[in-house]
């Protein structure tokens, strides 16, 4: 008896914990009935990855160059010059007007850094067109100088004629006279002397004098002596002298007003930076016109003076 008794005790304490688990999941199962909580129930839960995705920000994300960013392929340091609206027009001379008058002074002769530059401050100073006057004068007298001959080839001009003893290195040179004596055939005006100092120095010249233009012909080797060339020239004629003459005569003038003409501009830009006024303009025209003046007299005297000599040996 006792054993049945032990074996119903166990049967009430099993359906007794049966029966309070079965009041705990009444609710559950109560509550599970609502759409929600079916939904949730039934969605299947989703593991997120544990390595995170990479995400640049938007903010520091670089821009990608175009085909027509120019400022982008040369780098940002570097400005780029933008192009004018449209129906504009670029500003040249504003561009320009930054220079001082100084610089566009100068800036007429720069390989002569001797010559003077004109200032605003005083614009009655003309040293710098006296200056360039001079500069021009002692070339174009030099020039006429070679007409006293009566032919352009005199001692000093065949004494110039550049000889390069090395064939191979053009860029060693020697005028003539260093390397021979130049001189006058006596008794004959058509006929030079060339006298060499050294063998080795014979070859080059006749080189040289055959490449020439001016002259356009072999020298010819005296049988008394190995060192003496001779070359033969044709005078000009009195006409052609004359001639030529007035060309350097011209280009003389051409010069002298190209001088003034600069001048006169630096003048015009003064006038334009407000430096100077009208009167100060028309004054220095005057000015400046009677000084070429006197230069174009002294230019004339000396054309008719040469022009008279060479005839004179007609």
């Amino acid at each position: 008896m006792k054993s049945f008794r032990a074996a119903n005790a166990l049967l009430r304490t099993n359906s007794a914990a049966s029966n309070a688990i079965s009041r705990a999941a009444a609710p559950l199962v109560t509550a599970s009935g609502s759409p929600a909580c079916q939904c949730l129930l039934t969605t299947p839960r989703t593991t997120l990855s544990q390595t995170p995705l990479t995400v640049r920000p938007f903010s520091t994300t670089p821009i990608r160059p175009g085909k027509k960013d120019k400022k982008s392929k040369r780098g940002s340091n570097e400005e780029v010059e933008e192009p004018p609206a449209r129906g504009g027009k670029k500003d040249k001379k504003g561009s320009k007007s930054n220079n001082s008058p100084a610089e566009d002074a100068s800036s007429n002769d720069p390989k002569d850094p001797n010559r003077p530059i004109p200032s605003p401050e005083t614009p009655y100073d003309l040293s710098d067109l006296t200056y360039a006057f001079d500069r021009a004068d002692k070339h174009y007298l030099d020039a006429l100088k070679t007409f006293r001959s009566g032919s352009r080839f005199s001692a000093d001009s065949i004494g110039a004629l550049p000889i390069f003893p090395d064939k191979k290195d053009t860029s060693l040179s020697y005028p003539l006279r260093d390397l021979a004596t130049v001189a006058q055939v006596s008794g004959s005006g058509r006929k030079w002397s060339i006298l060499c100092f050294d063998e080795s120095s014979v070859k080059p010249i006749m080189s040289a004098v055959q490449k020439s233009p001016d002259f356009n012909q072999q020298p010819q080797r005296s049988e008394e002596n190995p060192l003496e060339l001779t070359i033969t020239v044709e005078p000009e004629r009195a006409e052609d002298l004359q001639k030529r003459v007035k060309e350097l005569c011209q280009l003389w003038r051409d010069k002298l007003r190209a001088e003034t003409h600069k001048r006169e501009a630096v003048h015009k830009k003064w006038k334009q930076q407000e430096k100077i006024l009208d009167d100060d303009v028309k004054a220095l025209k005057t000015k400046v016109q009677k000084l070429q003046d006197e230069r174009m007299k002294a230019v004339a005297a000396r054309e008719k003076e040469v022009c008279n000599a060479v005839m004179a040996r007609k």
